[in-house]
Parts: C-alpha cells; sequence; structure tokens
C-alpha cells in the first residue's frame, strides 16, 4: 500500500480543523496530528509514496536487464546448437 505526503497532509488538515472546531487549538496540532498519524502507519508498515516509486523503478530495470538477458541466452542457445551440428 502507497500513501503521498499529500494524503497525509490533508488527513493532518482535517483532523486539525476539527479540532479547531472544538478548541481554537489548530495552531501546532496539525504536526502534532502528522506525527501520530505517520507513527500509526509505521506500526502497519505503510510504504510512503516515494519509497515506492524507488522500488518501482528499480523493479522495472531488473525486468528489462531480465528480458536483456533472456534474449542473449537465446542467441547462446542457437549458436551452441549450430556448433553441435
Amino acid at each position: 500500500m502507497s500513501i503521498s505526503n499529500k494524503t497525509l497532509d490533508q488527513l493532518a488538515e482535517n483532523i486539525a480543523a476539527g479540532i479547531q472546531m472544538l478548541g481554537g487549538i489548530k495552531q501546532g496540532a496539525e504536526a502534532q496530528i502528522r506525527e501520530i498519524v505517520e507513527e500509526a502507519l509505521r506500526k502497519f508498515d505503510v510504504v510512503t509514496d516515494e519509497r515506492m516509486q524507488v522500488q518501482e523503478a528499480m523493479l522495472a530495470k531488473a525486468r528489462a536487464q531480465l528480458a536483456e538477458l533472456e534474449k542473449r541466452v537465446v542467441a547462446l542457445e542457437k549458436r551452441v546448437k549450430q556448433q553441435e551440428r
């Protein structure tokens, strides 16, 4: 599961807005709420959007390398078969 900083910011703002209606203590509350939400998400092992993007890029690169290696293996197998004849 991936969650963006924008989503975290919106969640913190929504919670802080609710708190503001109750007591007018919005100032400073957003940062505290964001910290609480981030800690909860860490406990649930939620991956940040940035980290997910890095992992996706690494996977795409590995897939491209694998495809290239598969082509090379096929070519080498053909050469070996031709030399065996």
